[in-house]
């Protein structure tokens, strides 16, 4: 064997070396995107949690969601501000994981239960509201949230479970 040989030898052992590297570096990255989509998702909940959590541990809220079920001329000043904050924090929240599903970052089959939870309170005690500052928000997530209001889907209730009579 010549030194020709061995380097022949050598080349072939490298060439089978990048070849595994790039085949471990495609799993880590496959396993990193994973780890990331979860990741956001977690968030995603947790920032959606956080919402309806205001008002289960607020009562002065909750009651000023279900007075706005009369519209918002039946708040007073400080109920309207303090509904339309949270609306905006509710619908944010919500515009930020379409957005997230846009890009890929969370699968969107896996934000329908998000989807149900604003776009129910936005077709009904929100609707006024929706139509008031929805100017307020992309033009991409305003369409997309129009066009599923206006499919009558999300005309259920305040929101999926909740009976505020």
């Amino acid at each position: 064997m010549n030194i020709q040989d061995l380097g022949s030898i050598g080349e072939l052992i490298a060439a089978i070396a990048t070849l595994l590297t790039l085949g471990y570096l495609a799993i880590q990255l496959k396993q990193n995107t994973s780890a990331l989509k979860s990741q956001t998702f977690q968030q995603s909940s947790m920032d959606m949690s956080l919402t309806a959590n205001s008002v289960s541990s607020d009562g002065e809220l909750a009651k000023i969601i279900i007075k706005a079920e009369n519209g918002i001329d039946s708040l007073s000043s400080d109920e309207k501000l303090r509904f339309h904050f949270w609306m905006l924090v509710a619908v944010r929240r919500f515009e930020a994981i379409y957005i997230q599903a846009l890009y890929g970052s969370i699968e969107k089959d896996r934000i329908e239960g998000f989807e149900t939870s604003i776009l129910s309170l936005l077709s009904n005690v929100g609707n006024e509201w929706w139509n008031l500052t929805k100017s307020a928000f992309s033009n991409d997530f305003i369409g997309y949230a129009d066009d599923k209001i206006n499919s009558g889907k999300y005309k259920i209730s305040v929101h999926p479970g909740a009976s505020v009579e």
